[in-house]
């Protein structure tokens, strides 16, 4: 468990874990957690594990699969009143969208969880125009989110962390692109705060 004592701290890293790929659902009285990881990705569900603890009792079981699926690890929280307010800050019925007052208290330990459950790095290479350094495309493939959604996110980024994101289009869907001039910058905030198996994701 880490200890947290600062409840807006609290607030924060549950907000932007339940904002990526975890979720808050009614349960009786008050809501509860759960969230689902692959199980190669088990240091990140431990670290959830290990913030969520301070709010109420967790439990991480493994779940077999089989082929071709791959196994996972279900993370599941007792309910209480904290997660009854994040889901009424976050949720729109059963939208799950973006908390305007977690943006007020975002920085790159909060992106990191974003980044992680949702985000890309993909590196190019085109020998054939000779092009000696790789080029990269960080994303934000928070699909789920409309354009409004990703446009206030995308101001809080530029706001709080200083990186400038463009919403582009993938069908019907929208996702966020990191400008290029900002990728060290993106890199050099977030890496302090990448679990080991996510460290691709930062490696240039």
């Amino acid at each position: 468990m880490k200890k947290i004592t600062n409840k807006k701290e609290l607030v924060k890293l549950a907000s932007y874990i339940i904002m990526g790929d975890g979720g808050v659902y009614p349960g009786g009285s008050n809501s509860y957690f759960m969230m689902n990881m692959i199980a190669k990705n088990k240091d990140y569900i431990e670290l959830c594990k290990g913030i969520l603890e301070n709010i109420s009792g967790m439990k991480m079981t493994f779940v077999e699969k089989g082929h071709p699926r791959q196994d996972q690890y279900r993370l599941h929280g007792r309910q209480h009143p904290l997660y009854s307010k994040l889901r009424a800050r976050i949720y729109t019925g059963k939208y799950k969208g973006i908390d305007p007052h977690a943006l007020k208290l975002l920085d790159f330990e909060a992106l990191s969880f974003l980044y992680m459950s949702d985000g890309s790095l993909v590196k190019y290479l085109r020998p054939e125009i000779k092009m000696k350094n790789p080029s990269y495309k960080v994303s934000l493939n928070m699909k789920r989110l409309s354009y409004g959604d990703l446009f206030i996110l995308k101001k809080a980024l530029k706001e709080k962390l200083d990186l400038e994101w463009n919403i582009n289009k993938q069908n019907q869907y929208y996702y966020l692109n990191l400008r290029l001039k900002d990728l060290n910058k993106f890199i050099d905030g977030i890496s302090p705060f990448i679990t080991d198996s996510f460290k691709y994701k930062v490696t240039l």
